[in-house]
């Protein structure tokens, strides 16, 4: 797409990457301001492909991002991801108008929800690959940053620029990873997608990680490590729960073990050990229903 609203929010969204691999807390409030300003104009553009005009009645001024939601929800363009984008325009706007110093954590949790935005919305809407575009844009070693490189120990090695930046949101990315690998590996049907898989509550991920020890793919108190990156993820995401002294957080060594969970469960993958282990869990779970099924059939012939 060549048309100028869509180039400047690309643009605007890959000087947001740039901006936050730096790593210059001075500049996080402009990462913010990016971001909001892109995903505007990134709504904007899909209006103007519709033939929708984005300016105000008798008014040389464009529409703001609420009446934007509104006029392509009209044409049938529904914005699932519209709350956070709500509280990252809401951000802005504090940013840009009575000051404000996002620490990293805040800033790489928009920024990563951007990115997620505008990757299902140009596929979507555009047919569009986000990573084919901002190629053109960032370094290898910024697409990897935000989880769009194309090769796995890329994508690894990026959690240790990110961990210079900021050691909680390369803990809470890496701990994504994890979850989104599981759920690739056990195969989710995608009807449940959607919902989310808390790793510390499946009895079955507990199951899989003594299963990868035993084969020698993890070391023997991998459970006990779990335990560990659970916690220092559960301080990065609620940070605010957490009082002084209470944990000493260990930043490097969460984010080892789950460096050493995510390349376990590869190796692991490309030897077929997990897919043989879903199949006969799967086997296991017919078997188990099957005795009930025949009594509930039996009991209706009766």
């Amino acid at each position: 797409d060549k048309s100028p609203l869509f180039v400047s929010g690309v643009e605007l969204l890959s000087h947001a990457v740039e901006l936050y691999s730096q790593g210059n807390e001075r500049k996080y409030k402009f990462v913010i301001l990016h971001l909001a300003n892109s995903v505007e104009l990134i709504l904007k553009d899909r209006l103007i492909d519709k033939g929708v005009s984005i300016y105000l009645a008798k008014k040389a001024q464009t529409i703001g991002i609420w009446d934007a939601f509104d006029e392509l929800q009209k044409v049938g363009i529904i914005i699932a991801e519209r709350p956070v984008i709500e509280l990252l325009i809401d951000d802005r706007n504090t940013i840009q108008h009575r000051f404000g110093f996002p620490n990293a954590e805040t800033v790489f949790y928009y920024l990563e929800q951007t990115i997620a935005f505008f990757k299902r919305f140009l596929g979507d809407e555009y047919n569009v690959d986000l990573a084919e575009v901002l190629k053109l844009h960032l370094s290898e070693a910024d697409l990897a940053l935000i989880g769009l490189a194309k090769k796995k120990e890329d994508e690894y090695s990026s959690l240790d620029k990110l961990f210079d930046i900021s050691p909680e949101s390369a803990v809470l990315q890496a701990y994504n990873l994890l979850e989104k690998k599981y759920v690739e590996f056990i195969g989710v049907p995608s009807s449940l997608k959607s919902r989310p898989i808390l790793l510390f509550r499946d009895a079955e991920f507990t199951h899989l990680l003594r299963d990868l020890a035993s084969k020698g793919y993890l070391s023997e108190n991998a459970p006990v490590k779990f335990t560990l990156l659970r916690e220092m993820r559960n301080r990065a995401a609620h940070a605010a729960h957490f009082q002084e002294g209470f944990l000493s957080p260990d930043w490097a060594e969460a984010l080892n073990v789950a460096r050493e969970m995510l390349m376990a469960l590869d190796k692991a993958a490309a030897n077929g050990d997990l897919l043989k282990r879903r199949e006969s869990s799967l086997e296991s779970d017919a078997q188990a229903k099957a005795p009930d099924e025949g009594s509930k059939q039996s009991g209706n012939v009766g």
